[in-house]
C-alpha cells in the first residue's frame, strides 16, 4: 500500500509537497532510467535492462517517491544471504535533493531488506561523488574498501557499510 507524507521542498516553512512511496512497478523503468542518467554519468548509469536485471533478483526490493505523478526518487536494493542487503543505487531528483528524500528513500529500502533478513547494508560509490560520500557517512556507512577500476579503467570505488537493525515484530 502506497504511503504519503508531506515534505518541506523549498525553503518556504509553508511550501509543502506531498510525496507517496511506493514499490517499482514494470511501467516507471523508462522514468527510473531516465532520472538514473540524470543523476549519474555515462558509464556509471545504469540502462533499462540493467535496472529491469537488478528488480528481477531474488528478494529485490525498491522504493520510489512520486509528487503528483512526478518521479521525486528511487531506491533498488537486495539480499545477499546470509545477513547482507545491497544497495544497487538511490536517485533523487535535483529539485527534491538536499530535503531529506533520500534519507527516507534509504530507510524505506533498508528496513524492507532488514524484514527479510539483513543485518548488515554495504554499496559501492565513486570515490569522486564527495557529495554522495557524505550524505552515505552521514547515514551512517562507513568505507570498507577501495575498488580499483570498479566503473571503469581508472574509475575507483568506496566500497561503504554500515549495520542495519530489523524491524520490530
Amino acid at each position: 500500500m502506497p504511503e504519503e507524507i508531506a515534505m518541506r521542498v523549498s525553503s518556504s516553512s509553508t511550501d509543502e509537497t506531498r510525496l507517496v512511496f511506493r514499490s517499482v512497478a514494470g511501467e516507471d523503468l523508462p522514468r527510473l532510467t531516465r532520472l538514473d542518467r540524470l543523476c549519474f554519468e555515462p558509464g556509471i548509469a545504469y540502462s533499462q535492462r540493467d535496472i529491469r536485471r537488478f528488480l528481477s533478483m531474488p528478494g529485490a526490493e525498491s522504493v520510489i517517491a512520486e509528487s503528483a505523478g512526478e518521479l521525486a526518487g528511487f531506491a533498488i536494493g537486495h539480499p545477499d544471504p546470509p545477513d547482507l542487503a545491497r544497495v544497487v543505487t538511490l536517485d533523487v531528483a535535483p529539485s527534491f535533493r538536499r530535503r531529506g528524500l533520500g534519507e527516507k528513500l534509504l530507510d524505506g529500502l533498508l528496513g524492507r531488506l532488514a524484514a527479510s533478513g539483513a543485518t548488515r547494508a554495504l554499496l559501492e560509490v565513486d570515490v569522486r561523488n564527495s557529495g554522495a560520500i557524505a550524505f552515505y557517512r552521514k547515514q551512517g556507512f562507513s568505507e570498507s574498501g577501495r575498488l580499483p577500476s570498479y566503473y571503469g579503467p581508472g574509475l575507483d570505488a568506496f566500497e561503504m557499510q554500515r549495520e542495519i537493525v530489523r524491524p520490530r515484530a
